[in-house]
């Protein structure tokens, strides 16, 4: 009987509305036989969209679930908290276990994608239209599918640890169950996988986006970030000689994941990132800045800081951006924005995504400090004080001293009562205080924020209803992080630690750690460090969530959320107060493997605690 192939494309959309840079936004106009769909290039370019649409797309961030397969991650770690009920809360109170809708969606749809890819793999080469003016589509398409499905092993064991490993060639949908019912791979085993395919991927890849459309394509670069953030997940505690998970062996005794420390996996890390760094062919990666600023802002070095610092994120696939994914945005800005009382439009938002009191007092000082060790800080009283926006010069304010003279990233990532909102159009004054005009007191249902703040970042400067061209997935940036994290703990007296440091930092606006003019003296506890302009570097993009865990200190950091007092006016309301308890357990740092893959292949054993 001839097979009937049918993919259905949807609401994919790799990039968005990004001018003429969009991929495979396609939809096919009738089924096709599976020997068909692979015979013409325009039905392959629709197979291969296939397979990237399991890339998980965070714009539905605020609505974790089968939509988009974006997870839960922003809201279910202290970065922030979701006035909108969703399954973070879920995550928080401890009210989940293998039978959630949730944890077995993210489960079964990385796997479809990992199909997806084989089946590509193995039939791309039937077609006959697809080399064109010299260059080989095939070999480069196959190459893009190895490098999805690897990248899907990798979004699967960072959540659930050491997974199935089901090999190279597609499973037959009339193959037995003998054939499929496989035990879980070690961790090391699954590891060693993924880096070997994107490596190999890389290495047939063209190194960046030559052309318009390539851009949302994996090229060599994206493969090599990917393997970079593997190595990292390898190298950290969670499953780095982790003892609490002596006891997670396969049915004939084999321990998935390594009971001994070894520092040559931080040692496989840095390698990793420093190749990435030092490659010519990736020279053209920087990252982001500006050289003025916008008219009526003056030119000041801290002022091309919160421009830079905000603008990395609108201004679509700039120096900085390794890979991001298009698609509508106006569903996650709306939870950005505040709900704000008799405004319209991108004016008047969720208030939804509220950061906490602990991201807030993260961020560093203007004078490149934390909070604690300035003793220019103080969270006491209010000082009239500027914010860096442009639409909001020469009106100082009267604020809390919490918001004077914080670093750039501060004033891009946070808004906060007293703040002029991001609209140039618009004269409103943020005021989350109860009576306020984005405050608990003047809003009848669940559309304020929690913790007295909103998320500014990823925010367009028109408000929610305006589209940004991409969410960013891996900017330069984390790079640095990650090779620094690296070279810590591997090499600590390395001198690439403080040069990488520095150049976040003075693309942030804050001094220098070093003995030279401006400079601050470096931390005695550079890990610390290191963790620290991690957290404000890459708040909201998806990382706390993960780092918490791999580095076992979730149990400490997840336990609560604090904020202002949101049924106070001012005075009142600046005192921060706990705003929610949270339930973490140590099984908590992986994700249970689903109840009904347990039951369908008994060799699959349950992660330690579920």
């Amino acid at each position: 009987m001839k097979k009937i192939f049918v993919y259905t494309v949807g609401a994919l959309l790799l990039l968005g509305n990004y001018g003429c840079k969009k991929f495979l936004n396609q939809v096919p106009d009738d089924r096709l036989t599976f020997e068909q769909q692979y015979q013409r290039k325009n039905t392959v370019d629709q197979a291969l969209a296939n397979v990237y649409s399991t890339l998980p797309n965070q714009n539905f961030d605020r609505s974790a679930s089968g939509l988009g397969n974006s997870g839960p991650w922003t809201a279910a770690s202290d970065e922030a908290d979701y006035t909108l009920p969703n399954f973070t809360q879920n995550i928080n109170t401890g009210a989940w276990d293998p039978t959630s809708g949730e944890v077995n969606y993210h489960w079964q749809f990385y796997y479809r994608g990992i199909q997806a890819a084989s089946t590509f793999m193995a039939n791309v080469s039937r077609c006959q239209d697809c080399n064109i003016g010299g260059i080989d589509i095939v070999n480069r398409y196959f190459n893009e599918a190895k490098a999805l499905r690897a990248i899907y092993y990798y979004h699967l064991i960072r959540q659930y640890g050491p997974v199935v490993l089901l090999g190279n060639d597609p499973i037959q949908s009339d193959a037995p169950l003998e054939a499929i019912s496989k035990p879980r791979n070690s961790m090391d085993e699954c590891v060693d996988y993924i880096v070997s395919e994107l490596t190999s991927a890389a290495a047939a890849l063209p190194a960046t986006p030559q052309a318009n459309e390539d851009y949302g394509h994996i090229t060599a670069s994206v493969a090599d970030a990917y393997k970079i953030k593997t190595l990292l997940t390898a190298a950290r505690p969670l499953f780095n000689g982790n003892a609490d998970y002596a006891a997670l062996k396969n049915p004939d005794g084999k321990q998935l994941i390594n009971q001994t420390y070894n520092v040559a996996k931080w040692t496989r890390l840095a390698t990793a990132a420093k190749a990435f760094l030092t490659n010519p062919n990736y020279s053209s990666y920087a990252l982001y800045t500006v050289a003025a600023t916008p008219s009526g802002l003056p030119n000041t070095a801290f002022n091309r800081a919160f421009i830079a610092t905000r603008d990395v994120f609108l201004s679509g696939w700039n120096s900085e951006v390794i890979f991001g994914r298009g698609g509508d945005v106006t569903f996650y800005q709306y939870s950005l924005a505040p709900n704000h009382n008799g405004a319209s439009g991108g004016d008047k938002g969720g208030s939804f995504l509220s950061p906490s009191q602990q991201l807030v007092d993260a961020f560093f000082t203007a004078n490149g400090l934390p909070i604690e060790n300035d003793p220019s800080y103080t969270a006491n009283g209010t000082s009239s004080y500027q914010a860096p926006d442009p639409n909001d010069q020469n009106a100082p304010r009267s604020i809390s001293n919490m918001y004077v003279n914080r670093e750039p990233r501060f004033y891009s990532s946070i808004t906060y009562t007293g703040r002029k909102w991001i609209n140039p159009q618009s004269n409103i004054i943020t005021d989350f205080t109860n009576t306020g005009n984005a405050g608990k007191a003047a809003i009848a249902n669940n559309d304020y924020t929690k913790t007295g703040y909103t998320s500014r970042k990823h925010l367009t400067v028109a408000g929610w209803t305006s589209g940004r061209p991409i969410f960013t997935v891996i900017r330069l940036a984390e790079i640095y992080l990650d090779y620094i994290e690296a070279l810590q703990e591997s090499n600590p007296s390395d001198p690439d630690i403080l040069t990488y440091l520095n150049r976040i930092r003075a693309r942030a606006g804050i001094a220098p750690y070093g003995n030279g003019v401006g400079a601050i003296a470096i931390p005695t506890d550079m890990k610390d460090a290191i963790r620290r302009e991690r957290r404000v570097e890459l708040a909201f993009e998806l990382d706390r969530y993960f780092y918490t865990r791999e580095w076992k200190i979730a149990e400490t950091t997840d336990t609560q959320i604090r904020g202002l007092n949101i049924t106070q006016n001012a005075p009142g309301f600046y005192t921060p107060v706990l705003t929610e308890n949270r339930v973490f357990q140590k099984k908590h740092y992986l994700w249970p493997i689903p109840n009904n893959e347990i039951q369908k292949v008994p060799l699959l054993v349950q992660n330690t605690g579920w």
